[in-house]
């Protein structure tokens, strides 16, 4: 039995349109009745709040300072008490030693429906409060009064900055749902921005004119402006889940750099380089460039029986593994500041950047063909591929190219399979530098598919207890997850972890094999005994499954707007036998079902082949891709739940012979 998934979209989206607009008032920022006697938002049940309306104007001032201003407006709607958090705005200052911006002309109120009459109460200024954030932000924090459900608070505000290349951005997308959001940016002729709208939710309003002469200056020079107009509306909330990236990398929003600036005078300056810049400044730079010159100071650190071998893909191995085993990472992930390789190999200890460019240097020495890569991690958004952003790395790993093969390796983690990275770097690219033929742009992503193997033989006693011996395997990144936690709690805490997860099941005799070996799978074995047989009339019901891959759905909301990234492809297989007593028959058995991820892009099955003495089950669940865009939210959540209800609600039936 094959069943597609993809009508599940349908049905989710057409539920999803069929709600019927509320009568809020989303067109401007006056409070209607409706605003007030409204008590739902029917597009998110499980909202607490959420924007009626909002917007922003952002502009260079004609004159005057010339500074860049931001008016901002906003009337949000509280739900219930669990809304209330809503009621404390913060607004963030920047500021250097050139100037700092400023928060002016605030005003804010809370509405209210009493008696059937609107009543507002305004912020008082004692409920306004400044505050240092850090060395380089102000914090401005003021607290609605007279806060009930109900309520809608309306508040507007200026912001003045001096500093025209961080041109305000507009986060169209919020953790409380949005009906309406406006943003209006008029940008000078003379200011040139890299302009980015990120997130998968589609602009209503997306409009582009020209203001002639918007901004003139005392000399006679002036500029054009470009009068841009994004509209949003029906705009659901952020809500972070599993299997995702950095939070920046989706929430939807328009962001703005400058690249250029052309003064009335004829001057240029710009403010994005070529790559080509970039790697000159890169090579020499002491935390990159210099220490990638340091070949010589590691010529004594391998030993001898190391550097007799030959230059094959098995010394590669042998480095890699001496150089993880016998160097420390700190954790930290710094790769422009405090890099030593000098300090690495006298302490043992280093940042990312040092542990890794002391690989790089130890291979290059031993005359392997090698490069740096940058990249930027899961938790710390992609990095800009439209032009150099070096601010956007935070991290360094290795490429080795041997017998036309490449392979990314980390040293900071012992227990990968050699040619992998830590999950943390799994973010779909990198750039390997190349200071002589110019650096590139390189995917990151694991060559191999992680899997889990579980074969288990299962024997129904006369005392009508199970009796089985099990075989547990990890690959991959499952095996070195499996490692990390086995070296940091020790192996008796481990394997009592194992023992006392479930207290139906009793297991003993249990040994790890390949534990030290991490280019092979890990390997668990042990004897098991479980009391979990029930009995309905004279018909016994066994579970088949002595562990579930999925105890639960990790797929929750009823919409996710960014795509789900499992940073590697994955597959699950359960093999179990089920060897009844001679006096015992099967009589309930589950039919063979197989379920298919549209596009071949995954498969869950499960088989059952009943012989004369036992019952062969096959459990087979695959992911063939790491990645899946956001319209197949749907169809996995429901696969994840087929998953659950396979693993842990089938059932097998078996009675005595009559």
């Amino acid at each position: 039995m094959i069943k597609n998934l993809t009508l599940l979209i349908f049905l989710t989206l057409s539920f999803f349109f069929t709600y019927s607009q509320e009568t809020y008032n989303s067109a401007n920022m006056l409070v209607s009745k409706a605003d007030l006697e409204n008590t739902i938002y029917k597009k998110d049940s499980t909202a607490n709040a959420f924007f009626i309306y909002e917007k922003g104007f952002s502009r260079v001032e004609n004159g005057g300072n010339y500074d860049l201003l931001t008016d901002y407006e906003a009337k949000i709607k509280i739900l219930n008490e669990k809304g209330f958090d809503q009621a404390t705005v913060s607004v963030l200052l920047f500021k250097n030693k050139s100037g700092k911006e400023q928060f002016d002309d605030l005003k804010a109120y809370t509405y209210n429906l009493e008696n059937g009459e609107i009543s507002k109460t305004k912020i008082e200024k004692k409920n306004i409060y400044t505050e240092a954030y850090d060395e380089n932000y102000t914090l401005v924090k003021f607290t609605f009064p007279n806060v009930k459900p109900g309520s809608v608070l309306t508040y507007k505000y200026q912001l003045a900055s001096p500093f025209m290349y961080k041109f305000n951005g507009w986060d169209f997308q919020d953790d409380i749902p949005k009906l309406y959001s406006e943003y209006i940016a008029d940008l000078p002729g003379n200011y040139i921005y890299n302009i980015k709208l990120v997130g998968t939710l589609k602009l209503e309003t997306n409009t582009s004119t020209i203001l002639k002469k918007c901004l003139e200056v005392s000399s006679g020079g002036h500029a054009d402006c470009s009068h841009n107009v994004y509209i949003m509306k029906n705009i659901p909330a952020f809500k972070e889940e599993k299997y995702m990236t950095a939070k920046e990398n989706y929430f939807s929003r328009i962001d703005y750099e400058l690249k250029e600036f052309k003064g009335f005078d004829g001057t240029n300056k710009k403010y994005t380089e070529t790559w080509e810049n970039v790697d000159n400044k890169l090579k020499k730079e002491v935390a990159i460039g210099v220490q990638l010159k340091k070949l010589a100071i590691t010529k004594g650190i391998l030993p001898d029986s190391i550097k007799a071998t030959p230059n094959d893909i098995k010394k590669a191995k042998k480095i890699f593994r001496y150089i993880s085993s016998n160097y420390t990472w700190n954790k930290k992930n710094k790769i422009f500041k405090d890099v030593n390789i000098n300090e690495v190999i006298k302490e043992k200890v280093g940042n990312v950047s040092g542990i890794n460019i002391l690989l790089h240097n130890i291979l290059k020495q031993q005359k392997f063909t090698v490069h740096p890569v940058l990249l930027s991690t899961r938790n710390n958004g992609y990095a800009t591929k439209i032009h150099p952003v070096i601010s956007g790395f935070n991290y360094l790993i290795v490429q080795l190219s041997i017998d036309n093969k490449t392979y990314l390796l980390d040293a900071t983690e012992k227990t990968l399979v050699f040619g992998e990275v830590p999950f943390r770097c799994l973010n779909q690219y990198g750039r390997l530098l190349d200071f002589k033929n110019g650096s590139s742009w390189i995917d990151i992503k694991p060559k191999q598919i992680s899997a889990h193997f579980f074969k288990e033989e299962i024997v129904l006693n006369e005392d009508l207890k199970i009796s089985g011996k099990a075989k547990h395997l990890y690959s991959g990144y499952h095996s070195h997850f499996k490692r990390k936690k086995l070296e940091a709690l020790g192996e008796n805490h481990f394997l009592n972890n194992i023992k006392n997860q479930d207290p139906e099941i009793t297991i003993t005799d249990i040994h790890i094999k390949n534990k030290n070996n991490y280019d092979k799978a890990i390997e668990f074995e042990f004897d098991f005994t479980r009391d979990d047989v029930s009995k309905i009339d004279d018909i016994l019901y066994l579970k088949p499954f002595t562990k579930s891959f999925f105890k639960q759905n990790p797929f929750k909301l009823n919409q996710r707007t960014y795509p789900i990234d499992f940073g590697y492809k994955d597959t699950y297989t359960y093999l179990v036998s089920i060897e009844l007593p001679e006096n015992y028959e099967f009589v309930d058995i589950p039919k063979n079902s197989l379920y298919q991820i549209p596009n071949k892009l995954g498969q869950l099955g499960i088989s059952f082949q009943k012989n004369p003495k036992k019952l062969i089950i096959t459990h087979r669940i695959t992911f063939n891709s790491s990645y899946y865009p956001t319209e197949y939210y749907s169809i996995l959540k429901e696969f994840f739940n087929l998953i659950v209800n396979i693993e842990n609600d089938i059932l097998i039936g078996v009675k005595k012979k009559s």
